[in-house]
């Protein structure tokens, strides 16, 4: 007998060394300072990026992609390529009391520039518990769901084709995600 996997859907979680050099809150204000009406993303076709802020160059955010390329490729073998377009970066911003809707991270109209694997990167700290549900399908088990608690400083890597939702942010502030795309190699 010979077994051929066909797809593979998978959430990675793990946590930023604290000996590495990266600063979750030199992020998180990076993120705040960039908060503005200009940086939403504004696409019609694709209503649930009105949730996310564009997000510049910043160099813990370029040591954040290489930790989690070096740490991706010693795991699995494979490497995390950062896309380049102007939607490689993002942050989501939730106030208090907002849900950031089920969504996934596929342009169906442009497939080869989509990522294979999304990463959120929870930078703030809260007091109250948050988490990503992603919706996904196991043969003829339907609508299944996995819930993920966010916590300060821990990343989570999925496939970007996973629907996912951010539970209501019940902290009395904002809690911050970086949101980073990848293809792998």
């Amino acid at each position: 007998m010979h077994k051929t996997l066909l797809s593979e859907t998978f959430i990675v979680t793990g946590t930023v060394q604290k000996e590495s050099f990266l600063k979750p809150k030199q992020i998180e204000n990076h993120c705040l300072s960039n908060f503005t009406l200009d940086t939403k993303i504004k696409d019609d076709q694709f209503w649930h990026l009105e949730d996310y802020n564009t997000v510049p160059y910043h160099q813990h955010i370029q040591w954040f992609q290489d930790y989690i390329r070096d740490h991706y490729r010693a795991e699995y073998g494979l490497s995390t390529i950062p896309l380049t377009n102007n939607l490689g970066i993002r942050s989501i911003i939730q106030q208090t009391g907002q849900v950031i809707n089920y969504h996934n991270h596929i342009n169906p109209w442009n497939l080869e520039d989509s990522p294979e694997v999304s990463c959120l990167y929870c930078v703030s700290e809260t007091f109250e518990p948050n988490y990503v549900i992603f919706k996904y399908d196991d043969g003829r088990n339907k609508h299944r769901l996995w819930k993920q608690e966010i916590k300060h400083n821990q990343f989570i890597l999925f496939s970007s084709s996973l629907e996912h939702t951010i539970t209501q942010n019940k902290n009395s502030g904002f809690l911050v995600n970086l949101s980073t795309h990848y293809q792998l190699l």
